[in-house]
């Protein structure tokens, strides 16, 4: 089936760039799965390809541009556990595909007859290359002044890849000079959840006290999400994470009004405040990253994320990237001289609260309905991006909202999000959130 689903995506590719000989960049993550799949996917499919082995997803979604490959494959299952595996389908710009472009490989996969029989073709292996292009890549971003204030900081933190593709990180970061105390450096042994949350960094905090560092990072298994725990125990989210890091790059634009940042509907009002306090404008999207990414580019954006999830999209980057967002927390740190903590008391201040809900999926319409009906009655204004198939949002006040939305990885898991600038306030939506939603699933 795996194989099917890369033979389908190679036909997508010949058919949008009326090639016959295709060039395509393959890598993977450090899952058990992902050597087999990607053996069996160069051993059958009649397209040159550019191996770069196990290397995070920004790294090989930048090795699609850099050598300027048709498109790429990214092996991973991201912040899913080991057992599971996947495909990144990726454009000649080193993109994820949008929803359009999936639904022609899905078709093409469905319809499949036969593979080609192989002609002649190359495997290169540019494992090394990439990685060192990726590393000058991101820190041409981030930019060689501000990595000199992070050289001239003396940072000391802690590093947990969890086995994962983000193990290259430690060789980056100590190329800019911060001190790193590396945990779970061995490629393969998981030994925490892949997703980096409070629950699986939370032991991280003695690891911190016993090296004496500022804070600790963690990433799942492909490195394009990033959780940061602080001394205290405090774990910021992706919300956090992107308030700092938009806050920092509006503030050196000398016109930062009319440039665009783009969210999905679930980020935190903490976004839209500090964008609203440079003059800037704020677009929403529905959740998922091909959807930021492709409304940054028709808006030539400034940068992009979801407060979901941490890992913040930074052009000309076209992706999530843990390791760019680590480097430039570390950079905003040396240049404020602040720790970090306190750089994170000074953003606008907000309570996310999140649940998973187990529902029946055939009820799925039925329930979007009812939760309309019942918010719309009391008067708040309902927001549907993608009609019933996407999320749907609660304004419930100026600061405040929930947010409902059935998750596309696990079938029958609904999330609820609420977010206000008063706890109590967000406990109480949430609390009447699940309510309302048990109700709509009996």
């Amino acid at each position: 089936m795996a194989v099917r689903y890369a033979y389908a995506y190679c036909q997508f590719l010949r058919n949008k760039t009326k090639k016959n000989k295709l060039t395509i960049v393959i890598g993977a993550d450090t899952r058990p799965s992902g050597v087999g799949l990607s053996d069996a996917i160069m051993g059958i499919l009649d397209c040159d390809f550019i191996d770069v082995g196990i290397a995070p997803t920004p790294a090989i979604e930048f090795a699609v541009r850099y050598f300027e490959a048709d498109g790429g494959m990214i092996i991973t299952a991201s912040h899913n556990e080991p057992y599971w595996n996947g495909f990144k389908f990726l454009g000649n710009d080193g993109a994820v595909l949008n929803e359009r472009e999936m639904n022609s490989v899905a078709t093409n996969f469905r319809t499949f007859q036969n593979f080609h029989k192989i002609q002649e073709r190359k495997i290169l292996e540019r494992n090394k290359e990439a990685i060192v292009n990726y590393t000058d890549f991101i820190i041409s971003i981030v930019g060689k002044k501000d990595m000199w204030h992070i050289k001239d900081s003396n940072q000391k933190i802690v590093l947990d890849p969890n086995g994962g593709a983000g193990l290259v990180a430690k060789k980056i970061l100590e190329q800019a000079g911060v001190e790193v105390a590396g945990v779970n450096m061995n490629y393969g042994e998981f030994n925490r959840a892949i997703e980096p949350n409070e629950d699986s960094l939370f032991y991280l905090k003695n690891v911190i006290d016993d090296n004496k560092a500022d804070f600790a990072a963690g990433f799942d298994c492909d490195a394009d999400r990033i959780g940061i725990l602080l001394k205290n125990g405090q774990l910021l989210s992706g919300n956090h994470l992107l308030a700092l890091v938009v806050y920092e790059l509006l503030s050196n634009l000398e016109n930062p009004e009319n440039k665009f940042i783009v969210v999905n509907d679930a980020t935190s009002n903490a976004v839209r405040d500090i964008v609203q306090k440079f003059g800037a404008k704020i677009r929403e999207v529905q959740v998922g990253e091909a959807n930021i990414v492709w409304e940054m580019g028709r808006l030539k954006a400034v940068a992009g994320g979801e407060g979901s999830s941490g890992g913040v999209i930074i052009p000309p980057s076209k992706c999530r990237d843990g390791i760019l967002t680590l480097l430039m927390v570390l950079s905003i740190v040396a240049k404020k001289e602040k720790k970090l903590g306190h750089l994170i008391e000074e953003l606008p201040k907000y309570h996310t609260l999140k649940e998973k809900i187990e529902f029946n999926p055939s009820k799925h319409n039925s329930i979007k309905n009812f939760l309309k009906d019942y918010y719309s009655k009391k008067g708040f204004e309902t927001r549907a991006i993608d009609s019933l198939k996407g999320s749907l949002k609660v304004l419930t006040g100026k600061n405040s909202f929930v947010w409902f939305r059935a998750s596309k990885t696990e079938g029958n898991i609904f999330r609820i999000i609420t977010d206000s600038d008063k706890k109590e306030e967000s406990e109480k939506l949430m609390q009447e959130a699940v309510d309302v939603f048990s109700r709509a699933n009996d």
